[in-house]
């Protein structure tokens, strides 16, 4: 009795060594992603399908003006993460491209993204964030009350420049409602101090979740 129990305290003591003895699998240790550059496209405006890269036009359309499209664009750059793993080119060069890049005749979406595409090549970046508003409808009245509130229709589109592919889309059509219309939207609300906001406030939420989605 005490030999078998001496022989499996051996066979115990036998495989406890052969796995310590047993070289331990190197742990890979986890790198940093190598730098990308993302390219950021001034935004644009769609008024007929094909000028969408992905989705659908809504039914209806009110094109913002000049200084709206100035603020989409100051609201998009300032969301933009600046991180030590991500280059950002926007700007001057973004719209030097966008100007000198020349359009295919041909109005449909595969156009549309070749075009992209080269505006992509040209700026010289990995990816391209291709940012386009299809309507844009100012609040009316104050932030106390508003006889019609602010309503936002905008789409982002992040494309990978090498195979001229859209990675990723993300589609914003938002309208304020008040609270007593939509109760699951109290958080926001309280977050918007229960004032009726502006366009340009609907579109930096609208942005800021986009990003967040694409992870920049």
């Amino acid at each position: 009795m005490r030999s078998n129990r001496a022989i499996v305290v051996l066979l115990v003591l036998s495989v406890v060594l052969a796995s310590a003895c047993q070289r331990r699998p190197a742990q890979v240790e986890s790198k940093m992603n190598p730098m990308f550059t993302v390219g950021v496209a001034s935004f644009v405006v769609a008024h007929e399908p094909w000028e969408l890269l992905a989705g659908y036009m809504p039914d209806r359309v009110q094109p913002p003006k000049a200084d709206s499209l100035d603020d989409l664009n100051s609201i998009l750059v300032k969301a933009m993460k600046i991180t030590p793993e991500r280059n950002i080119v926007a700007g001057a060069k973004a719209r030097a491209c966008t100007e000198s890049v020349r359009r295919a005749p041909d109005a449909n979406r595969l156009a549309s993204l070749k075009y992209w595409q080269e505006v992509g090549k040209c700026m010289d970046v990995q990816y391209l964030l291709v940012p386009v508003v299809s309507h844009w409808k100012e609040r009316e009245g104050s932030a106390a009350g508003s006889t019609s509130p602010a309503w936002v229709i905008l789409d982002l589109y992040l494309l990978n420049v090498k195979t001229g592919g859209v990675l990723n889309h993300f589609h914003y059509d938002y309208q304020q409602k008040a609270l007593t219309d939509n109760i699951l939207e109290a958080d926001k609300f309280f977050k918007r101090r229960g004032q009726w906001v502006s366009a340009a406030d609907l579109a930096r939420e609208g942005i800021e979740k986009g990003l967040k989605e694409f992870g920049l």
